[in-house]
């Protein structure tokens, strides 16, 4: 999960989980291909793909924390002081298929750690902890890629180029970002979509630079 030039042009954080949803769509470089009804659809299913799949990991794993769910999968959390910028990117965690790990990045969380400390976290994190809602999201990564499913990614695949009866499409990868936000909101009891944590990284990100 990283954030990316122009995330504070999303919708505010108290927006819905469709809402911001929708204007991460907004923001994928082929999105416009899909006609508008095809776009509210994708947002809807990566929703309730991210939804179901944490339902499902919650009944296998009742009470534990996403950490030790992901040690109960082989899934070892690690965590680097490496940069987490690369070029506009600024990276929290991210899911590494091979060997399958999930590396957090201390210098990258640490910002964000430090703002949402104390009251202000209740109203997005609840009880959850940064950590924990980077970790629930880089989950589903994990489960999407070992499940025999379609990945949401690939279901909306716009049409690139037509000629004649051949097409080359292409998926719509931030579907995936949608539907592990989901995940971790639900799997976490999250009060909003982890991408309203948006708008508390840029505050916090500026204030670091200041």
């Amino acid at each position: 999960m990283a954030l990316v030039a122009g995330a504070s042009r999303l919708p505010q954080a108290a927006a819905s989980p469709h809402s911001l949803g929708f204007a991460m769509l907004q923001a994928d470089p082929h999105a416009w291909r899909l006609d508008h009804a095809t776009q509210l659809a994708a947002v809807s299913d990566a929703l309730a793909d991210g939804t179901a799949a944490a339902a499902g990991l919650r009944m296998r794993f009742a009470g534990l924390t996403p950490e030790q769910i992901a040690g109960a999968l082989g899934v070892p959390v690690e965590t680097t002081e490496a940069d987490p910028m690369v070029g506009s990117i600024w990276r929290f965690a991210e899911y590494r298929p091979r060997p399958p790990r999930i590396v957090l990045y201390r210098r990258g969380l640490g910002p964000l750690e430090r703002s949402l400390a104390g009251a202000r976290a209740a109203p997005l994190l609840g009880r959850a902890t940064p950590r924990d809602v980077f970790i629930a999201h880089e989950l589903y990564h994990h489960i999407e890629a070992i499940r025999p499913e379609v990945p949401i990614a690939r279901r909306y695949r716009p049409t690139l180029f037509r000629i004649g009866n051949w097409h080359w499409r292409t998926g719509i990868a931030v579907l995936a970002e949608i539907a592990a936000g989901a995940f971790a909101q639900a799997l976490l009891d999250l009060p909003s979509h982890p991408k309203a944590l948006d708008f508390v990284a840029v505050d916090a990100l500026a204030l670091a630079a200041s």
